[in-house]
């Protein structure tokens, strides 16, 4: 009888040691690929922890995170879009049909992208004229644009210091200028606040797999990181 026993507990825990291993991978390849299926050539990587394992296959996930890579978001390509969610709720019955799963209003949930300054680059001269030739740089204090116009048919350099900064309650992050020099001379104040009226530069969020409302605008060199949460999560 304690032979029994004992062999019993051997073959528990080794199916428990089993869901440990294969559960989450399995239900987190069934996740990636309903996202994958509406993101065409992006990469997509989900990782779904919980314990004990088990209770996944009824949809209860301590925390999930998706990872995108490859992503082009209103004409701008991001290094990675990371999507952090706890205490989700997955209906299993509807990944195993092939759906996607989207997060809901009782999930806690972060969303953060990385722009390169690469990225940021490319964007800034398609939205301007050719015959500008820009460059940007990023830097822990902000971004500048520096570039060369012509003025009365004379070479004239430009140079634009600022930051990138969320919308209020919104899905944009804008480029708002702070300094403005042409010729190496900073513009007076109520010339270059006409100018920043006259000119937005932003990006719109809201077109991302996951709408994301910006709530901070974080530049360090050579990068920026915005985070915020789902349009749709209250």
């Amino acid at each position: 009888m304690r032979a029994l026993l004992a062999g019993l507990l051997m073959i528990a825990l080794a199916v428990a040691a089993g869901a440990e291993a294969w559960v989450p991978g399995f239900l987190a390849a069934r996740v990636a690929d309903g996202l994958q299926a509406s993101l065409g050539s992006a990469t997509v990587q989900v990782q779904l922890t919980g314990f004990p394992a088990l209770r996944m296959l009824w949809g209860r996930v301590d925390r999930l995170t998706v990872t995108v890579a490859g992503l082009e978001v209103d004409g701008l390509a991001l290094e990675s879009l990371r999507l952090e969610a706890a205490g989700v709720e997955l209906d299993v019955a509807a990944l195993l049909r092939g759906q996607g799963w989207q997060p809901g209003d009782g999930d806690e949930v972060t969303v953060e992208a990385v722009i390169r300054e690469e990225a940021l680059a490319e964007l800034v001269r398609a939205r301007l004229p050719a015959e500008l030739d820009v460059q940007v740089a990023l830097a822990a204090g902000g971004m500048e644009l520096r570039g060369r116009t012509s003025v009365l048919g004379l070479p004239v350099d430009v140079a634009v210091r600022g930051r990138m900064a969320p919308e209020a309650g919104g899905t944009r992050i804008v480029f708002v200028p702070e300094e403005i020099a042409v010729g190496g001379q900073v513009l007076a104040e109520w010339i270059a606040a006409g100018l920043r009226q006259a000119y937005t530069a932003a990006v719109d969020l809201g077109a991302a797999p996951v709408p994301l409302v910006v709530e901070a605008v974080v530049h360090e060199p050579g990068r920026v990181i915005v985070t915020g949460r789902p349009a749709f999560s209250g």
